[in-house]
């Protein structure tokens, strides 16, 4: 049992250069490493970034408090082409290993990853993301190091979901057995990861349902903590600005932002003219060049300042039907004060109450909303009401102390 009042020394394992927080799993890394640092906990960071990102360990250092950041690379493919190749080439000889794991369980990387951990002392490993478990799973087992140290799971979401919603709706007859045997696999890495951990933090209490069903490992409830201390002030834009931030080429937020942008948005711009779209995310936008020349669209992609993203805007829109998880847009509209459109799936893992948000689910629901909603005086003062309360679910700095007295009770 790990000394009540020593601090606790954790390797903090990522999947991707976390700085600057320009995405919802970034910022939300980003709140939980510094507020669990402030609670009392030694962080080192291992970062398992592809080869191609840019990485900077003293930034990092500098920004998070962390005493040390090492970077494991991972080789993919640069080109869309190259990337068909690789992933062919892991199908016909690693076919066991579903193939958004294979260059986490690369030979190499569970090389570095073992001897790093065999080298330094740690009372915990903490997997931030399912596929960092695949550097260190051999033959259905954790392999550490010598001093085994417990390894912590957080569960970004239910990610066999994903697959299963994904092999369910594709025509293509090949492409749908091909879907179904990957996500067989992803479901017996995820139950492997999951019961070779000493104890998994869910970030929604649906999340956290389906994980104490699927293990008999200690299992918390972990949600998203933001800074609630900065919201900006009131939009003056004239007319009605509405914002879409996420990931774009994450599948239930693709999906569902382009079911807006065909089923919704032609209807809402003939009704309200001056209605306007704004579009912000990172990944993959390629497939928005479809919809580029709709009337009130503008995409803008990629940005530096999320603030500056919803600085301009009255409202956001989260249309999502499918996916596990907490949307850490939602929680970022509420802290940033801005009112929220959203279907129920997308505000799930929030607890929010029917007036914190406009609920629409329905193609009339969302153009009856989109076309007449303004941000008058009752519903400033439902989202001031509404923002005070996630306030007190969602701070930051609780969400830090409530996840490190946590691991303090499982190492």
């Amino acid at each position: 049992m790990q000394d009540p009042l020593k601090p606790l020394k954790i390797l903090w394992m990522i999947p991707k250069w976390t700085l600057p927080a320009t995405d919802g799993a970034r910022v939300a890394t980003d709140s939980l490493i510094r507020n669990t640092i402030g609670a009392g906990a030694i962080v080192d960071v291992m970062c398992l970034s592809q080869k191609t990102e840019p990485t900077d360990p003293e930034m990092m250092i500098k920004a998070w408090n962390v005493k040390n950041v090492v970077v494991v690379p991972r080789s993919l493919p640069d080109t869309s082409l190259a990337k068909k190749f690789y992933y062919i080439s892991k199908l016909l000889f690693n076919p066991l290993t579903p193939l958004t794991f294979s260059s986490f369980s690369d030979r190499k990387i569970q090389s570095q990853v073992s001897q790093y951990i065999q080298k330094n002392s740690y009372d915990l490993i903490l997997l931030d993301g399912l596929h960092l478990g695949a550097a260190l799973l051999k033959n259905g087992k954790f392999a550490p190091g010598l001093n085994n140290p417990k390894v912590i799971y957080r569960a970004h979401n239910i990610e066999v979901d994903l697959w299963k919603k994904s092999f369910q709706e594709k025509k293509n007859p090949l492409f749908k057995f091909i879907l179904y045997l990957q996500s067989r696999l992803v479901e017996k890495f995820e139950t492997a990861i999951i019961n070779n951990s000493s104890g998994v933090a869910a970030i929604s209490q649906e999340d956290l349902t389906e994980l104490n069903k699927m293990s008999q490992v200690p299992c918390e409830l972990i949600p998203l903590g933001l800074n609630f201390d900065r919201p900006l002030n009131d939009c003056k834009e004239e007319g009605i600005k509405f914002l879409f931030i996420g990931r774009l080429d994450w599948p239930p937020n693709r999906d569902g932002l382009e079911w807006l942008l065909k089923e919704v948005w032609p209807t809402v711009i003939e009704k309200r003219p001056e209605a306007v779209l704004k579009i912000v995310g990172s990944g993959n936008k390629d497939w928005l060049k479809n919809y580029q020349n709709l009337k009130g669209i503008k995409i803008v992609g990629f940005v530096n300042s999320l603030r500056d993203a919803y600085e301009d805007c009255h409202f956001t829109v989260v249309p999502i039907t499918y996916g596990s998880g907490t949307r850490i847009k939602v929680i970022e509209s509420f802290a940033l004060g801005r009112r929220l459109i959203s279907t129920k799936m997308g505000v799930q893992g929030a607890d929010l109450e029917s007036q914190d948000y406009v609920n629409a689910e329905t193609k009339e629901e969302w153009i009856n909303v989109l076309s007449h909603i303004r941000l008058d005086s009752e519903e400033q003062t439902q989202l001031n009401r509404s923002r005070d309360v996630m306030a007190s679910k969602f701070g930051e700095k609780s969400i830090g102390l409530k996840f490190y007295r946590w691991l303090k009770t499982i190492s």
